[in-house]
């Protein structure tokens, strides 16, 4: 999604937050089911659902490098900002981005690469290797024992010397930040470009084939495996809150980065119920207000049957991610951790949890 969608919760003051909350419609969450939309779309042109894909992989091409990079990066090390960093309470971040990018990667090997190819090769082949440079250069960001995998180990190695928010602070990981900025410009570019090279191209059966390949085998199948990680990660937080041990609070932060990577990896595809029904903000939205967050647990004992009408950046990842993680500073032991979870935070982690996994339900029963 751009950032401009994303909502500052520091918008609001503790007070209106807890008086929209109370009127329980006021960003309320709808999970009512457009059950179908699978058979609608598929029953769209094959122009129409290519310009769609697109579309989606040149909307996240644009977002990770120009806002979740561009923005926390700033123009010079002085305007670099950390409070601009997705994920950064986990240091998950340049994991994130390297699924985002996958997402296209995952579209485009679905089907739409063979699309392109019966038309033109040599454009096919220019945007492979436009996706395994850009993910290659997001990867050695992060890389901490150089072995060109990205693994949560590279991210948490020697106290986060290499996640995202700490090296936009320093020269070299600025560099690194850099030209993986500038691929991920080639790659929207490369992009842009064959959109339009598709727009006036007259597609085969064949080619419709391979879209609905791309609509079964990609979108239809990660959001169903993204609604099992989702119900994975409520259970998780209602054992925690159940039975309180540093044991769980590491079983739930594994949880929370398995269900991220699915969500990550589904960012080159967000067009129809994922938009219509509000399901990114209310999972995605960020960055989380602290201050606004820790005022609200600390000052007022919220109705948490009425969570699906808190402010979106009172819950989903981002809101989990804060209370399991930290302040992203340092990386919490899970026993301070523990210390920090009170009876009233665990409880709204697991009701956290269970609106967050009804949102990506809405998701996944629209696209049956």
């Amino acid at each position: 999604m751009n950032l401009e969608k994303k909502i500052k919760l520091g918008l609001l003051s503790v007070v209106t937050a807890i008086a929209l909350v109370g009127c329980g419609s006021s960003g309320g969450s709808d999970n009512s089911s457009t059950s179908g939309y699978k058979a609608q779309f598929l029953s769209r042109s094959t122009g129409d659902q290519v310009e769609e894909f697109m579309g989606g992989v040149i909307g996240i091409a644009d977002e990770v490098g120009h806002g979740k990079m561009g923005d926390p990066l700033g123009e010079d090390l002085a305007h670099a900002d950390t409070t601009l960093v997705e994920s950064q309470f986990s240091w998950n971040s340049t994991m994130d981005f390297y699924n985002n990018i996958a997402s296209i990667k995952h579209v485009w090997d679905g089907g739409l690469k063979d699309v392109v190819t019966a038309h033109d090769s040599a454009k096919a082949t220019q945007i492979t290797n436009d996706i395994a440079t850009a993910l290659a250069s997001i990867i050695a960001i992060s890389d901490d024992n150089d072995d060109g995998t990205l693994t949560t180990s590279d991210l948490i190695a020697n106290d986060g010397a290499k996640a995202f928010r700490n090296q936009i602070s320093n020269d070299a990981g600025r560099s690194l930040i850099t030209t993986a900025t500038t691929n991920l410009a080639t790659l929207q570019t490369d992009l842009e470009n064959l959109k339009t090279y598709l727009s006036s191209v007259s597609f085969t059966d064949a080619d419709k084939t391979e879209c609905s390949n791309v609509v079964n085998n990609v979108i239809v199948k990660g959001y169903n495996d993204l609604g099992v990680e989702a119900q994975k990660l409520a259970t998780a937080l209602t054992k925690l809150k159940d039975t309180p041990s540093a044991e769980n609070v590491t079983a739930a932060r594994t949880q929370w980065r398995a269900t991220r990577e699915f969500w990550e990896a589904g960012e080159g595809h967000i067009f129809g119920p994922v938009d219509t029904l509000g399901v990114d903000p209310k999972v995605d939205s960020w960055p989380v207000d602290k201050t606004q967050l820790d005022g609200a647990l600390d000052g007022w004992d919220p109705e948490l049957s009425n969570i699906d009408g808190f402010p979106t950046t009172m819950k989903g990842f981002h809101a989990i991610e804060y209370l399991l993680f930290g302040d992203g500073t340092t990386l919490e032991a899970p026993n301070n951790t523990l210390n920090n979870l009170d009876d009233k935070k665990r409880a709204y982690l697991e009701a956290l949890g269970v609106s967050f996994a009804k949102d990506i339900k809405s998701l996944t029963d629209a696209w049956k």
